[in-house]
C-alpha cells in the first residue's frame, strides 16, 4: 500500500485529524528547505504538500503567487524536484506530495512527470486544473510509479464528479471550502459540511480534508466540527512564516484538532 493510503487510513480509523500544509518549494523564504519541512513535520504536519514554482498560478491567491514568483527568482523546477529528492532523504517515513499546475507536466509528459517525482520519493501528486480527458492516463501512469492522483471534490459537488470520486479517490479527498481561488478567507461555508456527508453517504472511506481560504486556528477546527477528516492549510502557513510564527501557526493547527 502507498506510504499516504497506509497513513492517512490508519489516522481516519483511529480518529486523529489529518493535517496538509503547503510547502512552498524553492521560496527565498524558506532559508533552509530541509530544516523547514522539519519545523512542519515536528509541530503537528501530517501532509508535506510541497508546491512546484509556476509562472501563472491562476488557481491560487497573492500570497501563493508571490511565493511561487520568489521562487522562480532564483530557482528552477528542477531545482524544485532535487529539494523533494533531499527531503525524502531526510524523512524517509514522511509523507511528501507534489502539488503542481498541468502545464508543468504537459512540458515534461505524463511520463517523465511520473518518473520524475517517484524518482525524488514522493507519495502523491494534486494537480488542479487536470483537464478532464486526461484523468484516466494520469491515473494509469501515476499508479505505475505508486503514486497516487488526488482528486478535488468542488465546492458545487455534481453527479459526474460523485461518480469519479466513487471510483478514484485515493489518499485523501481535498474539499474546496471556497468557490473561487485560494487565499484566507474570513469565514468557513457550511458548504463543507454539506458536501463531506454527502462524499460518506456515497460510501466514499477516502478522508475527505477541507481546505481552501482557511486562515486559522478555529477555522481549522470548524471545518473538522462540520465532519470532514481533517484540514488544508496554504497560504496562511506562508503568511505566519514571513511573520516569523510559522511553527507557531503550525502547532496552533495541530492543537485545535487534538
Amino acid at each position: 500500500m502507498n506510504r499516504m493510503e497506509k497513513i492517512l487510513s490508519e489516522m481516519k480509523e483511529q480518529g486523529q485529524k489529518i493535517i496538509v500544509c503547503y510547502y512552498p518549494l524553492c521560496d527565498t523564504l524558506l532559508e533552509d528547505q530541509v530544516e523547514w519541512a522539519g519545523k512542519y513535520f515536528e509541530n503537528g504536519t501530517t501532509v508535506l504538500e510541497m508546491g512546484l514554482p509556476f509562472e501563472d498560478p491562476h488557481l491560487d491567491g497573492k500570497t501563493v503567487q508571490d511565493s511561487m514568483s520568489r521562487a522562480l527568482s532564483k530557482y528552477t523546477v528542477e531545482d524544485a524536484f532535487e529539494v523533494i529528492r533531499t527531503l525524502r532523504a531526510t524523512y524517509e517515513d514522511k509523507i511528501l506530495q507534489v502539488m503542481t499546475y498541468y502545464k508543468i507536466i504537459d512540458r515534461m509528459g505524463i511520463e517523465s512527470f511520473a518518473k520524475r517525482c517517484a524518482d525524488c520519493g514522493a507519495d502523491a501528486v494534486l494537480c488542479p486544473d487536470i483537464p478532464k480527458e486526461k484523468f484516466p492516463e494520469m491515473d494509469r501512469v501515476l499508479s505505475s510509479y505508486g503514486l497516487l492522483n488526488l482528486r478535488f471534490s468542488p465546492y458545487h459537488l455534481s453527479a459526474e464528479a460523485e461518480e469519479d470520486l466513487i471510483k478514484n479517490a485515493k489518499g485523501y479527498i481535498f474539499q474546496q471550502a471556497v468557490d473561487g481561488a485560494t487565499g484566507m478567507q474570513k469565514t468557513v461555508s457550511p458548504q463543507v459540511g454539506i458536501n463531506a456527508r454527502r462524499l460518506k453517504e456515497l460510501g466514499i472511506n477516502t478522508p475527505v480534508l477541507g481546505g481552501f481560504g482557511i486562515s486559522n486556528a478555529q477555522q481549522a477546527k470548524e471545518v473538522c466540527d462540520m465532519g470532514t477528516d481533517g484540514v488544508i492549510v496554504g497560504s496562511a502557513v506562508i503568511t505566519a512564516i514571513q511573520n516569523g510564527k510559522g511553527e507557531e501557526f503550525i502547532r496552533s493547527l495541530r492543537m485545535a484538532l487534538d
